[in-house]
């Protein structure tokens, strides 16, 4: 068994690593520039050149690879079915692809077309469809929390179902692990209980001792801003995406099936406010 892992930089890429690495599974590293990766990882990975923009790279990330764990990079118009037919011929007996929660119900959305897509080669996969990063707290939306002590971000008063990416690597490790129980599952995998930002604020609050507020601005407030403090509108875009099924009050549905899975309870937001709180003072 030897599992390529794909988004390897990324907040959950690393962690299906680390989970896999730790209990000896052999892994391969999937990243666009390998001494990048060494320079900034070290050498206790095994790295190989993928660039899903560039099909010559597909070869030799695939060679003696019996498993994927498949991530959606940025960019448009990628060659996935190239991807996944060069996975065909090799006879990749398993895909496990981090896609989104509800994405049944998103046809205009990349994830919706890979999964249809993933399915058309008859590869044997699991869909784990994810909930909202609680990651993201540290990522994007820190820098407003660590120097302004207020979440800025457009997602309104809905509520949205928080999940730790460590939860979602866990159970990503364990579908390509024991591949044949979990062959074409789909699981939705969400934390336990379902929060608005000023719920996420009040917990920061208390943890980190330092008041923290949601504002709750406006789109338009939110575009302003992001310009005026030059963000690039590329990602502004995808930051108002990924918020307006919160804001649509979309977001606030919970599902089980890491408990199922893991036999475990999934983080709850306080718990990783805890674990990261060097990360906003």
């Amino acid at each position: 068994m030897k599992i390529l892992v794909t988004g390897f930089t990324g907040k959950v890429g690393l962690q299906v690593a680390n989970y896999l690495k730790d209990i000896d599974i052999p892994i391969l590293c999937g990243v666009r520039n390998v001494e990048r990766a060494r320079a900034k990882f070290g050498d206790i990975y095994e790295y190989v050149s993928l660039d899903f923009s560039d099909p010559t790279t597909f070869d030799g990330a695939l060679e003696n690879i019996d498993r994927i764990f498949l991530m959606y990079p940025p960019g448009e118009n990628l060659p996935f079915a190239t991807f996944l037919e060069k996975a065909k011929d090799k006879e990749i007996k398993h895909i496990t692809y981090l896609s989104l929660k509800d994405v049944q119900f998103m046809p205009f959305i990349h994830h919706y077309k890979m999964e249809k897509l993933i399915k058309s080669y008859n590869i044997p996969y699991t869909f784990v469809r994810a909930g909202y990063f609680m990651q993201n707290l540290n990522d994007f939306l820190c820098k407003e929390i660590k120097e302004r002590q207020r979440i800025f971000v457009p997602a309104g008063k809905g509520k949205t179902s928080f999940i730790d990416t460590r939860d979602l690597a866990e159970i990503s490790a364990l579908t390509l692990v024991n591949e044949g129980k979990h062959k074409n599952q789909i699981y939705a995998v969400t934390g336990n209980e379902a929060l608005d930002f000023f719920d996420v604020a009040s917990i920061m609050t208390e943890v980190l001792g330092v008041k923290i507020q949601y504002t709750n601005p406006s789109v338009k407030e939110f575009r302003e801003y992001m310009k005026k403090i030059g963000e690039d509108e590329g990602f502004v875009n995808v930051v108002v995406g990924v918020h307006m099924p919160t804001k649509l009050g979309l977001a606030k549905g919970i599902k089980h099936d890491y408990e199922k899975v893991t036999g475990k309870t999934p983080t709850n937001i306080r718990k990783y406010i805890e674990d990261f709180k060097e990360s906003w003072i």
